[in-house]
């Protein structure tokens, strides 16, 4: 404990910078000029709804877990509604990551190495940010934290205390809860210890690792059944996390097409050769460590690659990333001389540099000048202040959440963005809308939604066209 607590100052100070310097790209960075977007607009709203003493999956609806609305709504709470305590709170929870990962990789290298190996791993978020407040990046601490005692267990034998196994549970309590496929790396460390301890005949530790985090795992999550069933929201909560994000919502995708994308996208931003060959060099030595990370990051390709493959599914690769990249960099110190590991050098130099040049971009498109699609959304939001009061309500049909949050007018129906596969919001959607009679209903790209979520006969019978903005159509209750 006391050498895992050792500050290395100018260490920190340097990653304390990078963190800060990635999370410039979000929009609730201080004096940015764009705005929050489709998922991060859903997050916050929803913790909006829920300070407002509205349930969670029951009077607002999404089909993340619940630990991240908690995240969002704490932040609030704390910074008085202001969107930068987010942006507070994921510059720590970043900070805390690259910390944790860093004494990961000390197991392995030296102080410039693993210094080298995070910073590197860190910058690969500059892709995989998508400008933040994402269940991927909320999980990084959690995911680091269980890596570090998962590696200190097999690579230097540190006993796995009762501290360090309710802090593995916790852990993987808390990324469940925020969203069940952001656990593949228990899975992987899970079955390397497994095997290790049946071929060594370690039955008795076998055992008691494994009640005992059972124990724990069932503690940690007691307060959120507790929560929704006192409630009287936990059937509500069980089907938007589990059943329809990990069954209805996974199965609109194929695995195979899905994990080819992965695959694809991942060569595509330049990042597969040299990961390739940081793994290859260290998956040489064969011990179970590097089987654990090996395993790790083949569940982690593969929960990717489950229901839609989008950029910020890979932020989970790169507390993986670290140890063979420390490795790597180890290996490029010691022998910088040879032609190769010179090549090797040059070659992750030029792509932190690009990363760095990227990153440079977003900084400059988020605090420059507003994008086209701001622009649009303050006209929405001017004309809705125009034409509603405060407590109106209003639909905004389509993904576009932020409209509820710069608008500061609540939604008129449980569902702040349209789910495609969701039966239920098939089914409750439209009568929702009828019921409420929003004050106003703006209709984002109309076409694109299908007859399950088809407002015509109620905007042509209850509503008139006022206005139409980029393919998006506004419309105000008749008088």
């Amino acid at each position: 404990m006391k050498k895992f607590l050792k500050i290395d100052t100018l260490v920190y100070f340097i990653l304390f910078g990078v963190c800060v310097f990635i999370l410039l790209q979000s929009p609730l960075a201080p004096f940015a000029k764009s705005i929050i977007t489709t998922d991060s607009g859903i997050y916050i709203y929803a913790a909006q709804k829920i300070l407002d003493g509205q349930l969670m999956y029951k009077d607002v609806i999404d089909i993340k877990g619940p630990f991240l609305y908690f995240i969002d709504a704490v932040a609030l709470f704390i910074f008085n509604r202001h969107f930068i305590g987010i942006w507070i709170f994921e510059v720590f929870s970043l900070f805390a990551s690259s910390i944790i990962m860093y004494k990961t990789a000390r197991f392995f290298a030296g102080k410039i190495p693993s210094l080298l190996a995070v910073v590197t791993g860190m910058l690969f978020f500059v892709i995989c940010l998508a400008r933040g407040n994402m269940t991927e990046e909320w999980s990084l601490p959690y995911i680091s934290a269980a890596l570090y005692i998962f590696v200190d267990y097999l690579k230097n034998n540190k006993p796995l205390s009762i501290i360090r196994l309710f802090i593995l549970s916790l852990t993987f309590v808390l990324t469940f809860m925020l969203r069940a496929n952001l656990v593949a790396m228990w899975a992987g460390f899970g079955i390397i210890l497994l095997i290790k301890w049946i071929v060594e005949r370690k039955y008795k530790e076998l055992i008691r690792s494994l009640a005992i985090i059972l124990l724990f795992v069932l503690l940690c999550v007691l307060p959120f059944f507790l929560y929704f069933y006192c409630k009287g929201t936990l059937p509500d909560a069980i089907y938007w996390v589990f059943k329809f994000n990990m069954f209805e919502y996974a199965s609109g995708s194929n695995l195979l097409l899905s994990i080819m994308q992965t695959v694809l996208q991942i060569s595509y931003i330049g990042i597969i050769i040299p990961v390739l060959i940081a793994i290859y060099m260290f998956s040489r030595d064969k011990t179970a460590v590097h089987g654990g990370i090996l395993l790790a990051l083949f569940f982690t390709v593969s929960a990717c690659a489950l229901g839609h493959s989008f950029w910020h599914y890979y932020a989970n690769f790169i507390p993986l990333l670290i140890i063979p990249y420390s490795f790597l960099f180890t290996k490029i110190e010691e022998n910088i001389s040879k032609r190769k590991y010179l090549f090797l050098f040059i070659l992750f130099a030029a792509l932190n540099s690009l990363f760095i040049g990227r990153q440079i971009w977003l900084i400059y498109n988020n605090y420059w000048e507003k994008n086209k699609y701001a622009l649009k959304v303050e006209m929405l939001t001017n004309i809705i202040i125009q034409n509603t009061k405060p407590s109106d309500k209003i639909l905004v049909k389509g993904y576009r959440s932020e409209v509820y949050l710069y608008s500061g007018r609540a939604s008129a129906t449980r569902f702040s963005h349209v789910q495609h596969q969701s039966s239920l919001a098939k089914d409750n959607y439209i009568k929702d809308a009828e019921k409420a009679l929003p004050k106003m209903i703006i209709q984002d790209n109309p076409q694109d939604f299908g007859k399950s979520f088809n407002l015509d006969s109620l905007l042509h019978n209850r509503y008139k066209l006022i206005n139409t903005i980029d393919n998006t159509e506004i419309w105000k209750l008749k008088e």
